[in-house]
């Protein structure tokens, strides 16, 4: 499935649920489903296996989703029918993000050479926070090629704070130099 199809299909689900005010409920049920299907993949192959009938699968739909809003059984037999399962982790993803949206939290990624103390996360946190003028959920990521500093991601933007990043600004200068023999 497309990006924008399953973004269109997610925005769908979440303006429903906010006319209804029922964006935690179906939010808590999505994170269910969506775990359910990271556990077992099988399960959505069957869902898109056109040799079951619809009726088969409803009836597994139903059955996952045993106590579940009626809004979540209703999208998520809609999506059958229209043939979209194929991406419908996506589709719950960017309804987070929608949800995310709409409470003023935005995500950041903080990718760091060493595992960061909590003080540390704190106060990166706190900054992005008044950057961004939004509350900040965060995750943390080691990776030891960035060699030292930070790489924080957040709300489409990079900023890059890393030992890698200034040593690659350091070279560029250097080869830029223009270099006169003595005579």
């Amino acid at each position: 499935m497309e990006p924008r199809v399953a973004k269109k299909y997610a925005t769908a689900l979440f303006t429903l649920s906010q006319q209804r005010g029922i964006t935690d409920i179906v939010w808590a049920d999505l994170t269910v489903l969506a775990g359910v299907i990271k556990e077992d993949k099988r399960l959505l192959k069957v869902l898109a296996a056109p040799q079951i009938s619809d009726e088969s699968k409803h009836e597994l739909v139903r059955n996952v989703l045993v106590g579940a809003h009626e809004v979540v059984t209703h999208f998520v037999l809609f999506i059958i029918d229209k043939g979209r399962t194929d991406n419908l982790v996506r589709i719950v993803e960017i309804y987070g993000h929608l949800l995310d949206e709409a409470r003023g939290i935005v995500v950041a990624d903080i990718t760091s050479a060493i595992p960061l103390a909590e003080p540390e996360v704190k106060r990166i946190v706190a900054r992005l926070e008044t950057l961004s003028g939004k509350k900040v959920r965060h995750h943390l990521h080691v990776d030891p090629e960035i060699l030292g500093g930070v790489i924080i991601v957040i709300g489409g933007e990079i900023i890059d704070y890393s030992v890698r990043h200034d040593l690659s600004r350091l070279r560029d200068a250097l080869y830029a130099l223009k270099v006169h023999e003595a005579v």
